[in-house]
């Protein structure tokens, strides 16, 4: 939650965005109401939101915060949506290995 919400979040954010950002934090609201029926289940899915977020991390140190490698940072809030809060859907199918492929197009 803290990369979503900050000083300056609204400018980092921009304003096409802010509607996403509501759903972020509602999916973050799903899951903690949620957390306590299969902790198992969240921390598999917590575990490959962190190997996704490692190698995007990577990518913005190797390439700088670029248009594409920014794509992904959003991306990855999709992720969270679709493991943590399905019913709040997503714009478009997303998944760890749609992740991956958009860092290697990203990183070449």
């Amino acid at each position: 939650m803290t990369g979503l919400l900050g000083p300056g979040f609204v400018t980092a954010t921009g304003a096409q965005r802010l509607p996403d950002l509501v759903r972020y934090l509602q999916a973050i609201v799903w899951r903690l109401d949620k957390l306590t029926r299969d902790p198992d289940r969240d921390a598999g899915w917590m575990h490959r939101i962190d190997a996704v977020t490692r190698a995007y991390q990577q990518l913005r140190d190797d390439r700088g915060d670029v248009p594409q490698v920014e794509q992904i940072r959003w991306m990855i809030e999709e992720l969270r949506v679709s493991y943590f809060a399905q019913q709040l859907r997503t714009p478009y199918p997303i998944s760890d290995q749609r992740i991956y492929q958009a860092i290697a197009a990203a990183a070449s």
